[in-house]
């Protein structure tokens, strides 16, 4: 078995396979081509394959495989293949994709040079495989893709209690691509079969915090409001007859970047608060007019909040920052008049304005009707056609397309815009998951005593992976309405979108437990031996024939 996880891995880590690249079709043909090659694949043909997602720009597909045992109760396997690019590796770059002892040497002259004395000691000790993706996440696909063949063995002596689907997916690095359409794939193996999904294991590289290894019972959730203000132009040696759309847009900053009001506490666990990933004004050069328009874009993670009381939350922020500025904007006029003579006007004030996207588009489509939904499929279809080609992404597209509706309003007034960017992750919690209430902290609990009973590795648990993750995807356990989130998202429809319905009906409780990694995403990734080889194999295998039992 360790010599299998080894050599699959060095084939996995050996592709290059960049998120959001054409290279993810290379690991996605390895994996059917895997799968082919099983006798028992070679009987059963039709429980395996390559599901293209549809107009994706880089032509990327989902391979899949169900092995039915004697029962109906199925255990999902799924992780990401691709992984993010490695510029950071210096000149070690031409071998980051190899594992192996030139890669090595080359990081311990790195780690010389730059005084990580952690990562040397790291290195020395023999303890760690290194190169990317090593442990996010091809370290954990790999255990998984040697227990899978060993499950096709035992399967075709009709020995297997339960059954077991293996779905490694594309694009979790950026816009889960992959996990989004692979719904279709669970979908259509329940509707078929008549499968009951007891967990989905992501073998997502876990932290091991003062010797403790850490389980993921449930991942936060992720929203991405996008907002423009529309000031009033004015030239800058007349500033008063202007209003500054920066003025309303570092007041919702201030009053949203790090507020613990958007921050969530479930047992002794508290979302993170929002930050802030853009922020600027709209101008397209230089002049000496007051900027007209800003816009800017957050994260907001939560465990239970839905994006309409995310949404309710902004309106009255961005209400309460509109107000404040216009208060503050006529208490300094009303002082400069003190000191200029030519200043004649009574007061400066603006009604405080603040739409949603759905509520301007509906105004939008009373007056214009059919020329306003050509005008928005037109616009969209650009947009998106931006993104594809690499021009843009989905939260810069989401802005253009919110500006281009704005722009056809002919809205001269000051106002504030909401909207929300792709992409989007709902939490989950596997214990909250209907009908399988409780069976996060079970799996817990079974793969906490082997661990610490048979391998000596301590293991706690989170209730969310703050890290976000693909888990989100395998269930709904915070309700919320679908419908007022996708109109109120400019982009959503064929490039961006996901089934709500489909998560709720498939309800698999999910959890990340994989193999113990450190620094993803830096050029000192590692994958820990022991675990990798020996601990995560024995408990993920036994952890699987554990839930068939439930």
């Amino acid at each position: 078995m360790e010599e299998r996880i080894m050599e699959i891995l060095k084939t996995l880590v050996s592709m290059k396979s960049v998120s959001c690249s054409t290279v993810e079709q290379e690991p996605a043909e390895w994996f059917a081509g895997f799968f082919k090659a099983m006798p028992y694949f070679e009987k059963h043909p039709e429980d395996t394959g390559l599901y293209e997602i549809p107009d994706d720009p880089y032509g990327r597909k989902i391979p899949y495989a169900l092995i039915r045992g004697k029962k109906k109760d199925t255990v999902l396997l799924s992780g990401h293949f691709d992984v993010v690019s490695t510029e950071e590796y210096g000149k070690a770059e031409p071998w980051a994709y190899e594992v192996g002892s030139k890669l090595e040497e080359l990081l311990e002259d790195m780690f010389e040079k730059d005084g990580d004395t952690e990562s040397m000691e790291a290195l020395k000790s023999g303890e760690w495989l290194w190169g990317r993706g090593v442990a996010d996440m091809k370290g954990g696909l790999s255990l998984h893709a040697a227990l899978f063949e060993e499950y096709a063995k035992k399967a075709e002596s009709e020995e297997l209690e339960g059954s077991i689907l293996f779905m490694p997916v594309p694009d979790e690095e950026s816009y889960s691509a992959g996990m989004r359409n692979g719904i279709n794939i669970l979908r259509m193996f329940q509707d078929k079969y008549d499968l009951n999904y007891k967990l989905l294991i992501d073998p997502e590289p876990t932290a091991c915090k003062n010797g403790t290894q850490i389980m993921s019972i449930g991942t936060v959730g992720k929203v991405m409001p996008a907002i423009i203000v529309q000031g009033k132009k004015g030239h800058a040696g007349h500033c008063y007859e202007g209003f500054s759309a920066l003025n309303i847009m570092s007041d919702i900053y201030l009053r949203t970047n790090g507020s613990l009001e958007f921050s969530e506490v479930y047992e002794d666990e508290a979302s993170v608060p929002p930050t802030w990933a853009n922020m600027r004004d709209m101008k397209p050069g230089y002049d000496v007019s007051i900027p007209h328009r800003a816009y800017g874009y957050f994260t907001a993670l939560n465990f239970g909040m839905t994006p309409e009381e995310i949404l309710n939350k902004l309106r009255r922020i961005c209400t309460e920052a509109f107000e404040t500025q216009v208060e503050k904007l006529n208490g300094e006029y009303q002082q400069y008049k003190t000191m200029n003579k030519a200043e004649v006007m009574d007061k400066i004030y603006y009604e405080p304005c603040v739409k949603t996207f759905v509520e301007l588009c509906d105004e939008l489509r009373k007056t214009h009707g059919e020329e306003f939904d050509k005008f928005y499929s037109d616009a969209r279809a650009k947009a998106v056609a931006r993104v594809n080609s690499g021009e843009s992404n989905f939260p810069s597209a989401t802005v253009e397309m919110m500006e281009a509706v704005l722009d056809y309003s002919g809205i001269q007034y000051p106002l504030v815009l909401l909207g929300f960017a792709p992409p989007y992750y709902p939490p989950t919690h596997s214990n909250l998951v209907k009908g399988k209430e409780g069976y996060g902290t079970k799996a817990y609990e079974f793969a906490k005593k082997m661990s610490e009973d048979d391998f000596g590795q301590k293991l706690g648990y989170e209730n969310f992976f703050m890290g976000i993750s693909d888990l989100s995807y395998s269930a709904i356990t915070s309700p919320f309405d679908y419908e007022k989130y996708s109109d109120n998202t400019p982009l959503w429809g064929d490039s961006y979108n996901m089934d709500f319905e489909a998560m709720e009906k498939i309800a698999i409780p999910g959890i990340i437990y994989g193999p113990i990694g450190v620094n993803y995403h830096q050029y000192s990734e590692r994958v820990n031996k022991e675990s990798l080889l020996k601990v995560m194999p024995e408990t993920t295998k036994a952890l699987i024939e554990y839930m068939w039992t439930l």
